[in-house]
């Protein structure tokens, strides 16, 4: 009982070595029929050559009788191979139609007799028979093999002659039967010897054969057990193989899922959120028109004589803090941060997602900026604010910048221009969306560069 479980434990593991093989070598019977049709012959018959020996080692006669099919096709497909190549390709393909017969592959031979019926105008392949060996065994004759009525016919004949004969013949005659007798006893007895010799040969025989099938036995046990050993390191070795192969795949899967989610991070600082999705999804932003949007300008004053007190470190810190300091107030407003030229920071709201109270939200934050830069020592700005039509997308390839462009963007510029310091100038259509909790004073109109006469406005909160 144990030992059919113990042949039942080698069989299913030894199948299932067995089934990766063959997944792997028809992986490689797959590689070599996509060379043959690429026309890549060199490559397909050193490849089939290959799968052959392959098959040899693990004497898997199929493997073998594909690598047979596959070379004979690599040699007489080319046509730069010479008429001893093509000979030599189709002596293989009859090789694999015969070792694929044996395997009982009926479409495989059909398909290579088609081949050969191509090539040589014949369907015929050459099949050799190994000739069986027969044994034969001697028969050792029984020794009781002795005809009584054979000995009855000898002694009669033997009586009459004895009565033909005289005294002094019957006297002669009686001393030559009792020699012979005595000869004949020890031809028996020499019989018997010889009989009991053969039947301890015999017994010896039998023996060494129980023997020799023991040592059978015990050289298959020995065998079983190694194969058994070879098949568990096997799986073992490729067990830890695929552990070690696994955690470095999730380890690989968890640096990407870092450097991509670092990526997103950084798309998503650069761009707006939807923008930056699309461009993920298509490889691209498609450009929109937008046709109420407020856009806003500031810049300080006086930065240049600034820039002229202060090192280029200190410069560069002090204006990195109030540009983050404008980040947060715009982010809290739900604006959309555009770009920064120099010292001028501009902001748009109402894009990328459209709605109503960007110019109600763009004033708010822009008051809340001049709230902070009278805590700040270093710095005063004009801001202009104002609103309209606008065409929103992503420009460049290698370094994407998300920008906005329309005359609306243009005005917003000269309010800023024309605005003054620590206040926020508004134009007509800004003023006109803002509700009634704002105090909006005029103050007059100016001429703007390439746009001409514009109204502006100041704005506070009301009360």
């Amino acid at each position: 009982m144990r030992l059919r479980m113990l042949t039942l434990l080698i069989f299913l593991l030894t199948a299932l070595s067995v089934f990766g093989q063959t997944n792997d070598y028809s992986n490689q019977v797959m590689v070599i029929e996509a060379m043959l049709e690429e026309a890549n012959y060199r490559a397909a018959k050193a490849q089939s050559q290959a799968l052959i020996k392959s098959g040899e080692e693990a004497q898997l006669p199929l493997v073998k009788a594909e690598g047979h099919r596959l070379l004979g096709r690599a040699l007489t497909e080319s046509k730069q191979a010479t008429a001893k190549e093509r000979v030599a390709g189709i002596r293989e393909l009859k090789l694999a139609a015969q070792l694929f017969r044996k395997e009982r592959k009926g479409e495989a031979v059909e398909d290579i007799l088609g081949r050969l019926e191509k090539l040589t105008g014949n369907r015929k392949t050459e099949t050799v028979e190994l000739p069986s060996a027969r044994k034969r065994r001697s028969k050792i004759p029984n020794a009781d093999s002795i005809n009584e009525a054979s000995l009855s016919a000898i002694v009669s004949v033997q009586n009459q002659t004895i009565t033909a004969l005289n005294d002094s013949q019957v006297r002669q005659m009686l001393q030559l039967q009792e020699q012979e007798r005595e000869l004949d006893a020890l031809a028996f007895q020499i019989l018997n010897d010889s009989i009991l010799l053969i039947q301890q040969e015999s017994v010896i025989d039998r023996q060494q054969a129980v023997v020799q099938q023991e040592k059978l036995r015990r050289n298959f046990l020995l065998a079983l057990a190694g194969g058994i050993l070879l098949v568990l390191a096997s799986l073992y070795f490729r067990f830890r193989s695929s552990k070690r192969y696994q955690a470095k795949l999730e380890e690989q899967n968890q640096i990407i899922s870092r450097e991509r989610k670092r990526s997103d991070e950084l798309l998503r600082n650069i761009l707006p959120a939807t923008v930056a999705e699309e461009l993920k999804t298509k490889g691209k932003a498609t450009a929109r028109s937008y046709p109420s949007v407020s856009v806003l300008f500031a810049d300080f004053k006086g930065f240049s004589a600034l820039a002229s007190t202060l090192d280029p470190e200190t410069l560069v810190s002090l204006l990195d803090e109030t540009f983050r300091a404008f980040d947060e107030i715009v982010r809290k407003h739900r604006l959309e941060k555009i770009k920064t030229i120099g010292d001028c920071y501009m902001c748009a709201g109402g894009l990328p997602e459209p709605d109503t109270d960007h110019a109600e939200r763009m004033v708010r934050a822009a008051l809340d900026i001049q709230a902070y830069l009278e805590t700040n020592d270093y710095f005063k700005a004009r801001i202009g604010i104002h609103s309209g039509p606008v065409v929103a997308g992503v420009v460049g390839q290698d370094k994407f910048v998300y920008d906005i462009w329309g005359d609306t963007v243009n005005q917003a510029a000269r309010l800023e221009a024309a605005g003054d310091v620590g206040r926020v100038a508004i134009s007509q259509t800004t003023k006109e969306l803002l509700p009634d909790t704002f105090v909006v004073e005029p103050a007059g109109t100016f001429d703007a560069k390439n746009i001409g006469p514009m109204e502006r406005f100041f704005v506070r909160q009301g009360n």
